[in-house]
């Protein structure tokens, strides 16, 4: 059923498509406490935690499309600038078009919001969307469906599963276009099993085991009141949690002090001597989700981590910046590839259809090659890339020689 509206769905305007985005941002306002509730009563957390974790960064996510989708989205047209002289009159065009069908299977830590962006982003972008929620959240997840119904979205758009495991993998085995999984490494690693006979693309992202990294300079005051938050924040049921501590060893000792006494002693401090340690750890980790810096030195701190292999980073903050809805979320390594959210994550709801043009009668390609041709090509590509300017001189006037010659021979 979705793939029989699929189609049609994807030739309305992006502006058509973003209608019922505006309105659903209107119904999250109006509904914000008992998509809250559903989403508290997965795991028995607050409902205040889950309006700022969940419904507020969801209708952020929603004005966030409101506003740029349609330049993100946008055709791509490529004409003479940066073309090379060889292909004179050709030009081209990038349209994004809708991969077609996307299977989201939604984690349980945060129920609401990381599963509702993908599939906005899938809708917007063109797609339908099939959902699968993690067990004990279907409920929340068909809340959201109704809404998005509530808002002019046709529900065959977006139908939520059932939430046992079986129900994404008959999907996959019926066909999918593309596949969002959130959840562990070892669960990814299923779903990636499945898919490799069809060879169907998906964005894993998974597990995390982020680090906290402590130059000497932080502020450790702030330091621990980011590790109690982040340990705290939904009973610590968040992939993006702090999991390891690298400390610089001039405050190791004090660090590990003020850990003690704030009832935060299950970290065991990792000291480094040299900055390019705690680089070197933090790159070669199974984990490559993501790295907080603390640091009175910003500049410096963010210099360090444009070094380090992870998807993301943060300065003396963790966790709430990754809400931005500007903000493309994904891992490498154990923690997984492709990202969502913000313009990439639309964008990987797309694929990219070029559809090239050739103006002009000259296609001298399209002759048969002639024996003088091979130094023609040699002295065309010395003359447009040599590094000295007298030898791509010499070889200009060498091909206007060439091109004279060949012109007679073809007569």
């Amino acid at each position: 059923m979705a793939r029989n509206v699929q189609p049609s769905w994807a030739k309305e305007p992006i502006t058509h498509r973003l209608e019922f985005v505006r309105q659903l941002r209107h119904e999250i306002a109006n509904h914000a406490h008992d998509l809250a509730a559903g989403a508290a009563a997965v795991a028995g957390r607050p409902v205040a935690e889950k309006l700022i974790s969940e419904v507020l960064p969801l209708a952020d996510a929603c004005r966030w499309l409101e506003k740029n989708a349609a330049r993100v989205l946008a055709d791509q047209r490529h004409n003479r600038k940066g073309r090379p002289l060889w292909l004179r009159g050709v030009s081209f065009c990038v349209h994004r078009q809708p991969l077609g069908l996307i299977l989201i299977i939604g984690p349980c830590n945060y129920p609401l919001f990381l599963p509702a962006v993908q599939a906005l982003h899938a809708l917007v972008a063109g797609n339908a969307v099939l959902l699968k929620p993690a067990p004990g959240t279907r409920e929340v997840a068909l809340l959201f469906a109704h809404l998005a119904k509530s808002s002019g979205l046709d529900s065959r758009l977006l139908s939520v599963l059932p939430e046992d495991v079986s129900a994404a993998r008959s999907c996959i085995l019926a066909g999918v276009d593309k596949v969002i999984y959130t959840g562990s490494s070892e669960n990814g690693r299923n779903v990636l099993e499945q898919l490799a006979d069809s060879n169907t693309p998906a964005v894993m992202e998974l597990s995390g085991a982020d680090a906290v990294v402590v130059l000497k300079d932080a502020d450790l005051d702030l330091v621990l009141n980011a590790l109690r938050f982040g340990t705290g924040w939904n009973d610590g049921d968040t992939c993006i949690a702090p999991r390891r501590l690298l400390a610089h060893e001039a405050i190791a000792q004090r660090l590990q002090t003020g850990l003690s006494d704030s009832a935060l002693n299950h970290f065991n401090v990792e000291e480094f001597y040299e900055e390019n340690d705690a680089v070197e750890s933090v790159s070669r980790a199974k984990f490559g989700l993501g790295v907080s810096i603390f640091s009175r030195d910003r500049r410096r701190a963010a210099a360090l981590g444009e070094r380090m292999r992870t998807g993301f980073v943060t300065i003396n903050d963790l966790i709430v910046p990754t809400a931005d809805p500007r903000l493309p979320f994904g891992g490498l390594r154990a923690s997984g590839f492709g990202v969502t959210r913000g313009a990439e994550g639309l964008l990987e709801m797309t694929h990219p259809h070029v559809v090239a043009l050739r103006r002009g009668k000259s296609k001298a390609h399209l002759q048969p090659l002639m024996d003088s041709d091979a130094e023609l090509f040699s002295t065309y590509i010395s003359a447009a890339h040599s590094q000295k300017f007298v030898t791509r001189w010499r070889a200009a006037r060498q091909m206007v020689r060439l091109l004279a010659v060949r012109k007679r021979e073809t007569k």
